[in-house]
């Protein structure tokens, strides 16, 4: 999930198309033209989502707002994340970039969608297998409901007319954000109602784009 994920795909890319694929791949990944609407989408969505889920599942679990979020804490932290994310973790240049790019060009967005779920939840598991379980306290269920992000992701790859660029900028600020905000349980002590909240906002989200398409 590191900087092995853009190694394999050059790889990969290379062996299949040769250097006329990898200039292709690394086009789409410095694509900026989009439409406005989903250029807001990408950027100003985790952080909207991370806010509201901190701010309601910190309401109904009675809970006041941890002294230690503050306004330049979070800034700090969420950029020092982001751009720790941003550089280090390639995933999604093969998430979307190769497996949901070849499974939308045989089976339509929908399908796609359905497929790579399973895999990308299968991918994630090893995760959980630590002692202490996932790294920011999030359960199988929470994860699982998490994974519904495929869909936000693959409408921004479609609608950016396959740009790497923008679905791996909204990844990376879903990370940067998510951990910015009191929103995983792990920092926390332990509150779920947050990551619970993220997980119904998120569903609606993804409900709302299916119905647009």
């Amino acid at each position: 999930m590191s900087l092995g994920p853009i190694l394999g795909a050059k790889i990969f890319i290379y062996r299949a198309q040769g250097k006329k694929g990898l200039k292709s791949f690394f086009s789409r990944l410095f694509r900026l033209k989009a439409p406005l609407y989903v250029i807001l989408l990408a950027i100003i969505f985790p952080i909207l989502l991370s806010w509201l889920s901190s701010i309601l599942g910190l309401k109904l679990s009675n809970t006041i707002w941890p002294e230690t979020f503050t306004v330049k804490n979070i800034i700090s932290n969420g950029l020092t994340i982001f751009l720790m994310y941003l550089i280090l973790n390639t995933e999604e240049l093969v998430w979307r970039g190769i497996v949901f790019d070849r499974f939308l060009a045989k089976y339509g967005f929908m399908k796609s969608c359905l497929m790579l779920d399973p895999i990308w939840w299968l991918f994630h598991i090893p995760l959980f297998l630590f002692p202490e379980g996932h790294q920011a306290g999030d359960g199988l269920v929470e994860f699982t409901i998490v994974i519904a992000f495929t869909f936000i992701p693959g409408w921004i790859y479609v609608r950016t007319k396959r740009s790497l660029f923008y679905v791996h900028i909204h990844h990376r600020l879903m990370n940067g954000s998510g951990q910015a905000f009191p929103v995983f349980p792990v920092f926390i002590l332990g509150n779920k109602y947050p990551i619970w909240v993220f997980c119904v906002l998120l569903l609606i989200a993804s409900g709302i784009i299916l119905l647009s398409r």
